[in-house]
């Protein structure tokens, strides 16, 4: 009997042993992942986006991209980057595609087509079971795990970069509707009209606008109107903003590039002054409880009244 017991679990052990090995596969290696397309997105320097009826248009500039179409303004190194790696996505299946196949596939009407070079991706529906993508690419539809389809539908804005100023902006002259200053070439700053402990605090004004970035941003077709605000910058490029509101949110015009600007809070108020005041906070008026009264001395079972001071 116990014998027969070893023997079992002996039996059961190498049973384990054979499906560990049919699981694991040791030796097997792992396929490779197929991307999406062979475009070396590093290389890439113009992409198209058509949603629709409309067309973001992104090209790199010195280094940098700029939204083109359907404006002109910098954008936003990081979010062009997201929509690059779309061509890198890895295509989980691929068959042949009809011509009569489209509509199937929602190709016919497609959420939007990103163009890098002579490649073209189609974007269509997605499948019902596995929550993939469909992209057409040429004649071939492939199968992608979808995380991508926010940058296809963001808008043109959703593109600028946020920031109000260049990255390596160096100010060297600001005016703003009540004062203006410049760096002389004695490396001291020269106000017109003077300001009271003006050298101690524009450093911090200046820092303030060279990290300055908007929560929001809008494209105007129109001209705007408001007091004006100069920036020149040390490189020789002037930025200049139109100020449109003040409160409750700080909205700011690039003429050039037809970009609202929405900044809000402390950000904002520190935008517009050398030396703003700490924001006031409303205090309610509250009055002291009164000390408790001295307990009155019974009589007949109730308490004297008593008022206290």
């Amino acid at each position: 009997m116990k014998s027969r017991m070893l023997l079992n679990l002996s039996l059961l052990a190498v049973l384990a042993v054979l499906g560990a090995i049919a699981y694991f596969e040791p030796g097997k290696k792992e396929p490779a992942e197929t991307p999406l397309t062979q475009v070396e997105i590093d290389k890439v320097d113009t992409l198209s986006l058509q949603q629709g009826d409309k067309t973001i248009v992104l090209a790199k500039k010195g280094g940098h991209w700029w939204v083109s179409a359907p404006f002109s303004a910098p954008a936003n190194d990081f979010r062009v980057r997201q929509l690059l790696e779309i061509a890198k996505t890895t295509s989980d299946a691929s068959y042949s595609l009809k011509p009569d196949e489209l509509a199937k596939f929602e190709l016919d009407q497609p959420i939007a087509s990103l163009t890098l070079g002579d490649v073209v991706l189609i974007f269509g529906g997605a499948d019902p079971i596995n929550m993939r993508r469909y992209v057409r690419i040429g004649d071939t539809l492939h199968l992608v795990r979808d995380d991508f389809s926010r940058h296809l539908t963001a808008q043109a804005t959703d593109y600028v970069d946020k920031k109000l100023l260049p990255e390596d902006a160096r100010i060297q002259e600001i005016a703003l509707p009540e004062w203006k200053a410049r760096l002389g070439q004695d490396g001291k700053w020269v106000f017109e009209p003077p300001q009271d402990g003006g050298e101690t605090h524009i450093g911090e004004l200046l820092t303030h606008w060279q990290s300055a970035r908007a929560i929001d941003i809008k494209h105007l077709d129109k001209v705007a109107e408001g007091q004006k605000l100069h920036i020149g910058l040390a490189n020789g490029e002037s930025v200049d903003f139109v100020i449109v509101q003040r409160e409750p949110e700080l909205l700011l015009v690039r003429q050039d590039y037809g970009i609202q600007y929405e900044v809000v809070g402390e950000p904002a108020r520190r935008l517009l002054s050398l030396n703003p005041k700490p924001a006031e906070t409303r205090t309610e008026e509250t009055s002291l409880p009164a000390s408790p009264a001295p307990e009155a001395p019974m009589d007949d079972g109730g308490a004297e009244e008593i008022e206290a001071d």
